[in-house]
Parts: C-alpha cells; sequence; structure tokens
C-alpha cells in the first residue's frame, strides 16, 4: 500500500468521525446546533433494558484488509442509538409525547414512531453521502481517482448521493404530513406480544429491494417493551401497504413463537439501530451469540442464504 492510498483510506476513518450537525426540522429553517438525539428513548425503553447502564449494541469493525466484523458489545445508555440530527428544542417538540410510552392505538403516536426513523435515516444517509463525497476528493487530489472517469469508489459515492436525493424527497413527504397532522397518512400493522421479557428494541427504515419498482417501498419497524409485554409496529405508507403486506404476510399471520422467530430474522436482516437487553444477550451460549452476529454480517454483505437456525431467536 503506497502513501496514496494510505492517505485516503486515513481520511475515510477521519470522515466517519465527523457528524453534521444540521437540524432536520420538518420545516428546515431551524439554525440551531443539533444534540445527540435518541431514536429509541433513554428514560422509558434503554434504561429498563440497561445491566448496570448499559445495553447490547451492534458495533461493526471495517477492516481494511479483512472481512467485516461485527460485535454485540456493552454501550452506556447515553451513547446508544444516538444520532446528531435534531436541536434540543425540535427534538422535544417533536417527540416527547412518545418518550414516555407510545400508545400503540394513537395514530398520532405511531406516525410519530415512523417519523423519527425517517429522520435518522435520512441523516445516517447525508452522514454516508457526505464521508464518500469527500473522500472521493481526496482521492482525485492525490491522484488516484480520476475527475473524469469514475471509478468503482466514484460509483460508490455517485450511488450515495442518488441515495440521499431519493431520501429526501421521501423525508419531505413526511415533513409535510407532519406539519398538517395527517396522521392517517400511513399504514400500521400492530402486534402486542404478552407476557415477554425486554430483550430487543428497534427504530429502524429499511427498503424492500427485492420488490422490482422504479420506487422501492419502505418499512418502518419500531419494537419496544410495555408493562410486562412488547409492541411491535411495522409501519408503511398508504401507496406502499398493498406490497408491504404481502411481503409481511406470513410474519403477520404466525402464532406468537414463529412471529417472533421470524420477526428476529427480518431484524437482523434489515435493521442496524437495534439494541439488546444484557441479561438477555449474556444468558445465551456463546455459539448462539456468534451465530446471530455471523447472520448480521452476512445481510449487510448481501450475501447470505436463506436458511433456518433458531438460534437467531431474538425473544
Amino acid at each position: 500500500m503506497d502513501d496514496a492510498q494510505k492517505e485516503t483510506i486515513n481520511h475515510f476513518f477521519r470522515m466517519h468521525g465527523v457528524q453534521t450537525e444540521h437540524c432536520h426540522e420538518p420545516t428546515e429553517k431551524c439554525q440551531a446546533k443539533s444534540i445527540r438525539a435518541h431514536s429509541i428513548p433513554c428514560s422509558s425503553v434503554l434504561k429498563k433494558m440497561a445491566k448496570d447502564g448499559h445495553v447490547i449494541f451492534p458495533k461493526m469493525k471495517i477492516n481494511i484488509d479483512g472481512p467485516l466484523e461485527v460485535k454485540f458489545e456493552l454501550l452506556g445508555v447515553n451513547n446508544a442509538t444516538t444520532f446528531s440530527g435534531l436541536c434540543s428544542k425540535h427534538d422535544t417538540e417533536l417527540f416527547q409525547e412518545i418518550d414516555e410510552l407510545p400508545d400503540p392505538s394513537n395514530p398520532k403516536h405511531l406516525f410519530l414512531l415512523a417519523y423519527r426513523a425517517v429522520v435518522r435515516e435520512y441523516h445516517v444517509v447525508l452522514q454516508n453521502a457526505v464521508r464518500f463525497q469527500s473522500t472521493l476528493h481526496k482521492r482525485v487530489e492525490v491522484g488516484i481517482s480520476s475527475p473524469h472517469f469514475p471509478d468503482a469508489f466514484g460509483m460508490h459515492a455517485t450511488q450515495a448521493i442518488a441515495n440521499f436525493i431519493e431520501t429526501r424527497h421521501y423525508k419531505k413527504q413526511f415533513d409535510e404530513a407532519f406539519l398538517q397532522s395527517n396522521w392517517a397518512s400511513l399504514t400500521h400493522h400492530v402486534k402486542v406480544l404478552d407476557n415477554q421479557r425486554p430483550s430487543v428494541a428497534v427504530n429502524s427504515m429499511f427498503s424492500l429491494e427485492q420488490i422490482d419498482r422504479d420506487d422501492t417501498p419502505r418499512v418502518f419497524l419500531n419494537v419496544y417493551p410495555a408493562r410486562g409485554a412488547t409492541i411491535v409496529v411495522f409501519s408503511t405508507t398508504k401507496k406502499d401497504s398493498g406490497r408491504v403486506a404481502s411481503f409481511l404476510s406470513r410474519v403477520l399471520h404466525s402464532e406468537q413463537f414463529l412471529f417472533c422467530y421470524l420477526l428476529s430474522k427480518l431484524i437482523l436482516q434489515n435493521c442496524d439501530n437495534i439494541v439488546l437487553a444484557p441479561d438477555f444477550w449474556l444468558s445465551l451460549a456463546v455459539e448462539q451469540q456468534t451465530a446471530i452476529e455471523r447472520y448480521f454480517v452476512e445481510t449487510i454483505e448481501n450475501y447470505v442464504m436463506e436458511s433456518e437456525d433458531q438460534r437467531l431467536y431474538l425473544f
């Protein structure tokens, strides 16, 4: 590896430590500095799942000369599931109503759960676009990439920009619905898992890439403990509701054990913004922990084979 390659690699990792600090509130007029806001509520969810102030969170390790690694490790609740995409004022104004205990029968609460996932995903996509573009400029500067003929890295950077533009357009639909209090703009599928210990919490948005359509359907998944039960909420736009319902059909029509198993696989396949309760994670055999981590990595690298493995059970 020559000096130019080392310089660009170091630049890429430095950029991973840089956070954009713009507040992504619905009017996009706020100029206040963003804070590290929780996408999964700290007091009502994370602290209830925590052990000694920590939860289990998937930590990714990128190796330059080796395979991607993910380890599920302890992380303090003050740092878990945070993103710097909202200022303190707007984080409170937008989501305080669902920070205590979202009511799964309240359409506004269900909308806000999905909206928070949209805002977080928009921030993540923006961060990726900034990082790839900055690194591409560095590669051009040191002579590794051409400013005229895109290489593989340039294509990745271009895709990151395209993803940002598409996600921004998608977020604007939610911004408008929020400003108009149009809570009925989404379709929800709610499942209450009774007598369920708190083991996993999720706030995530993912795309159904396997559905061939110009505008890819997206799903919002929220999982959170509530008074001895676990609440599971799938949400989507009215336009995508038919395709999403078809995609989720087997999951939604399963009895509780199979539902939890299929949901576990769905979470590991599609969601990065998840936490596990330490009491649950540490109760698993090392072999099961390894199977979960390996499956999580395989889904990121898109070579997971569809197979059944009860070790992936997260409940």
